[in-house]
């Protein structure tokens, strides 16, 4: 190797002695002071460095530096000593404990350093201890080969001999000369003469008694206990030269095997082993062959088995190809584990059975008797029977556990459960799949049983989709049981007196087919699309083509009050109070056929004789629950319930009571059938259609908590599946062709320097306040100190005129909307501006009549709606329109404006959506622009967010809203941020 010039300076490594710990190496700064010939030591880097001179080095060198003071005599002590300090310790270290624990963690630090020189051709010496003066002829050439080990093993009959040769690059390496020295047992490191020689394929142990002689005899009464554990070790792991023994090379006898096991994560694994003879091989296992001893006669025999690494390989990628994965090529998983053992071990084993042919053909053994139980490692299949009929379907389904055939109706209670492991007639478990639980339970929570098989009513047919057979006959079977894509035509009623838009007419079919199912459903359109004449229409095509027979009047206390021949049953609708005159104009107008009775008023009993001689019975649900004792002794066609969100709560009253009412047919109209939670959804879907959803208690627990707490897509697509029959829902998008577009807009609003110092100022105090209530167990008074907080940063968002009477500074927000409203009016548009405060309206009122702006005002306490509406409906110079939520939500028909303003985000975007509806409803001639202004970085920035989420779970259940009601606290501080 040629030797590298040395610099006036240079950093190098010394091999030099230690008393207690043998041969080490110690970096160190060498210096050559003029003309000489040879270095001095200026500085040892050794155990403890100058930071200065370290930093100036390169990174190697620091690396050197830092590896070898890993066994500097104070980091040997914290590694390997209990007395007390560093001297006790070097005068009480063990020779036995220096040879186990001590040197060999030395040797690998050596052995690491020995490899970066090598590498980095950095200078190495040979120096004594003590000796500051170093010589060219002290410098160690570290060779870049590797020296192998021969071993020669002789036998005869009076003895075996054993010598070995360490080769490289066809040379033989000196071993026995007084230079030669072993610097690392394992991996082996070796001086000899001038040179550092690395030695792969044994130990410096087995170097060492050659270095003092040339060969080992082994007696004849040894011989064969070293012949079958040294020779055996050394044949499998060297090149050896036998004489009087064999030697063989046989093919082996392999095969490869899956077992489930817990793999040291805790997570289930398959663990891939090979076979050679009986013996396990890792892929892993650096060993490539393994070796035999065998005395046959006088004869000693080795087989010497290679592994085959290209057949192992080839298993890997069979494997890969089955979807399992690996990073070491030995601990096999299945994709997307959750980190639960006994769900993931019941995963794999479902995901085994499923590729249990193919793994089997491709020549694996499988077995998982290690995880404790004897899974049954099959693949799992069905045979399918179905028969239908005009209430009832029935399903026969027999499921195959490799040879056992099992009922499904006996896995009901397995799936309903989520009970995963059957057992088996022959002791063995099987893994029902994952997939059937999502699949099935939905079905199986709403069928019945019947002689072995299940069997489900018509109004959960849907649920059939996706979970039968695809054959022709079940295919054709079953559409005509469940909503089909196409609607049937139909002939509009003659006595219809307007003319149906497109999507009210299919609104109609679809109603039409929910009565000849003898089926109730919810009409969930968009407020202003014309549920009522829907509704209207259905009524009339009932009253032309009723064909129930006459029902006799039911017995009274007061029987002269029914003295009436029988006659068709009548409908009964229920609304609010305040609409019941609106939807008698309304089916007047429409349908003047129809003959309608308004049962209210004081005297209202007075007409009940009369209700047979009507079509329509209309009346108010306050009234309906005043009466109910009347009113249910009544058998009517339809039962029609408008703004249907009124019996949203089941524990409510009224929802009680009109559940006892009797009719042939149900419908509600509702434009927000979700307002508070999913229960909302259940109690009017319940009402229709009776057991659809199943208990209140079974849809709490098995669709609204998963869905609203959970946000479990599974089950909100289960529900969506059930549901979906029974509700019709058209947005304003949906039918654009018939209404004009609706814009919306988010503007977000900086707040003014004051605005926001005081919002931080109060955001804190809020924080606060509500962490010191969280340590608190008062709930009560927690919600009322959140909700306070909250309130009073939502009006510093605003503006800080809100809280403070006395403030003089501006808003952001407020800013901003004064000069939209300037463009606006310069166009000559009209504005609805909403706010949750009117306060906050107060404040735009007063720059409005400052601006001389005309506006007009609607809150709680306006008494005169009819005046204050039709004042900014026909006169032209009224701009503005300021309204408060709360005041806005019912009984306006604002079509003049074509923008609306919100000026606040509320916690229920539906109060949002009734505003903007005002100036966008059937009729609207203009486009529609909605604006909603944001404080950013406000806590109204968060509940837009919120707002979102929210809307998108109320969205998937034909709702406009959702609650706040289960924000936690911690949630509300993330909120206030």
């Amino acid at each position: 190797m040629v030797k590298k010039e040395l610099p006036e300076q240079l950093f190098a490594l010394t091999l030099t002695g230690n008393r207690l710990w043998g041969t080490i190496l110690i970096p160190c700064i060498l210096k050559r002071s003029g003309e000489r010939v040879y270095y001095t030591v200026s500085e040892h880097l050794f155990p403890s460095p100058s930071p200065a001179t370290v930093s100036s080095l390169q990174p190697e060198e620091q690396e050197l530096i830092s590896t070898i003071n890993e066994y500097s005599e104070r980091e040997l002590f914290r590694l390997f000593s209990k007395e007390k300090n560093v001297t006790e310790f070097l005068k009480n270290v063990s020779p036995e404990k220096t040879e186990k624990y001590i040197r060999p963690y030395i040797e690998r630090r050596i052995f690491k350093c020995l490899e970066t020189a090598r590498d980095e051709a950095v200078p190495l010496f040979m120096t004594k201890p003590g000796i500051k003066t170093i010589h060219e002829e002290d410098r160690l050439d570290i060779c870049v080969s590797e020296a192998y080990p021969l071993f020669r093993f002789e036998r005869k009959p009076e003895g075996s001999t054993y010598s070995l040769e360490l080769m490289m690059n066809g040379q033989k390496v000196p071993l026995r000369n007084s230079g030669t020295e072993i610097i690392c047992i394992s991996p082996c490191v070796l001086k000899t003469g001038n040179n550092v020689v690395f030695v792969n394929g044994t130990e410096g142990s087995k170097i060492k008694p050659f270095l003092t002689r040339d060969k080992i005899e082994i007696p004849a009464r040894s011989e064969k206990k070293y012949f079958s554990t040294f020779v055996l070790s050394t044949i499998n792991s060297g090149n050896v030269e036998p004489s009087g023994f064999k030697i063989y090379s046989p093919e082996p006898e392999k095969r490869a095997s899956l077992d489930i096991e817990q793999g040291l994560s805790g997570n289930p694994v398959i663990i891939l082993r090979f076979f050679y003879q009986g013996k396990p091989f890792f892929r892993t296992e650096p060993e490539n062959s393994w070796t035999s001893f065998s005395e046959e006669g006088d004869e000693y025999i080795f087989r010497r088995y290679r592994r085959d690494i290209i057949w192992e390989d080839e298993c890997i990628r069979t494997l890969n190809t089955f979807g399992f994965f690996s990073e070491d090529q030995v601990n096999f998983s299945i994709p997307a584990l959750t980190g639960n053992y006994e769900t993931d071990l019941l995963s794999t084993v479902e995901y085994l059975c499923n590729a249990a042919d193919d793994i089997l053909s491709a020549g694996f053994s499988l077995n998982c008797l290690k995880t404790g139980k004897n899974f049954n490692i099959r693949p799992v299949k069905l045979s399918e029977n179905y028969k239908a009929s005009n209430d009832w379907f029935d399903l026969d389904i027999k499921v195959h556990f490799g040879d056992f055939e099992v009922p499904f109706i006996q896995l009901k209670r397995h799936i309903l459960s989520g009970i995963r492991e059957f057992d088996l007639p022959d002791g063995s478990v099987a893994v029902l799949p994952e997939a059937w639980f999502e699949k099935y339970k939905g079905l199986l929570e709403f069928t019945k049983e019947k002689d072995n098989t299940l069997r489900l009513h018509r109004q959960h047919f849907s649920l059939l989709h996706g979970v039968v057979s695809k054959e022709e006959r079940i295919r054709e079977a079953l559409e005509k049981l469940v909503l089909p894509e196409t609607l049937p035509e139909i002939k509009l009623p003659a006595t219809l007196k307007v003319n149906l838009r497109s999507y009210q007419e299919e609104g109609l079919r679809w109603l039409l087919w929910l009565r000849s199912s003898r089926l109730g459903g919810c009409l969930a359109d968009e407020m202003g699309l014309g549920k009522t004449i829907q509704a209207i229409a259905l009524l009339a095509f009932n009253m032309e083509n009723n064909s129930r027979p006459p029902v006799v009047a039911p017995a009274n206390p007061e029987p002269t009050l029914f003295d009436q021949p029988a006659a068709p049953a009548p409908s009964l609708i229920i609304v609010p109070a305040s609409l019941v005159h609106n939807w008698y104009n309304e089916i007047t107008r429409f349908v003047p056929a129809l003959r309608t009775l308004i049962y209210k008023g004081s005297q209202r009993k007075k007409s009940i004789p009369g209700f047979y001689s009507h079509d329509i019975i209309l009346s108010s649900f306050h009234i309906i629950r005043l009466d109910i004792n009347i009113i249910s002794s009544f058998h009517f066609s339809y039962i029609i319930l408008d703004e249907s969100q009124a019996i949203k709560n089941p524990s409510s009253l009224l929802y009680k009571t009109v559940s006892t009412l009797k009719s042939d047919f149900r419908l509600v109209l509702t434009g927000t059938p979700v307002e508070n939670s999913l229960s909302d959804l259940w109690a009017q879907l319940n009402f229709v259609n009776p057991g659809l959803l199943g208990s209140l208690s079974f849809f709490t627990k098995e669709y609204a908590r998963p869905v609203e707490k959970s946000n479990d897509r599974k089950k909100e697509e289960q529900l969506k599946k059930i549901i979906s029959p029974f509700i019709l829902r058209r947005t304003k998008e949906m039918v654009a062709a018939d209404l004009p577009p609706l814009t919306e807009q988010t503007v977000l609003c900086d707040m003014t320097d004051e605005q926001a110092e005081l919002y931080e100022r109060e955001k804190s105090a809020v924080r606060n306040a509500i962490m010191q209530e969280m340590e608190t167990a008062d709930s009560e008074k927690s919600s009322i100190i959140v909700l306070q907080g909250l309130m009073k940063l939502r009006q510093i968002s605003n503006h800080p005129a809100l809280i403070r009477e006395d403030y003089t500074g501006s808003s952001g927000k407020f800013d901003t909307v004064t000069r939209d409203v300037e463009n606006i009016i310069a166009g000559n548009h009209k504005i609805l501006i909403f706010s949750s405060f009117v306060k906050h309206l107060n404040l735009f009122a007063g720059y409005m009549s400052d601006n001389n702006i005309g506006f007009s005002m609607l809150t709680g306490a306006s008494t005169d709606r009819e005046r204050i509406i039709k004042g900014f409906m026909e006169n032209a110079d009224i701009r503005v329109f300021l309204i408060s939520l709360k005041a806005g939500g019912t009984g306006l028909n604002l079509t003049a404006a074509d923008y609306v303003f919100i000026l606040d985000p509320w916690w229920n975007p539906a109060a949002e959506i009734q505003a903007l509806s005002r100036a966008h409803r059937s009729g609207q001639d203009k486009s529609v622009f909605v604006y909603r202004y944001i404080s950013a970085g406000s806590i109204e920035e968060k509940i837009a967010g919120l707002q979102e989420k929210k809307a998108r779970l109320a969205g998937t259940f034909i709702t406009g809203s959702n609650p706040l009601k289960d924000v936690s606290l911690k949630e509300i501080i993330e909120l206030i941020g």
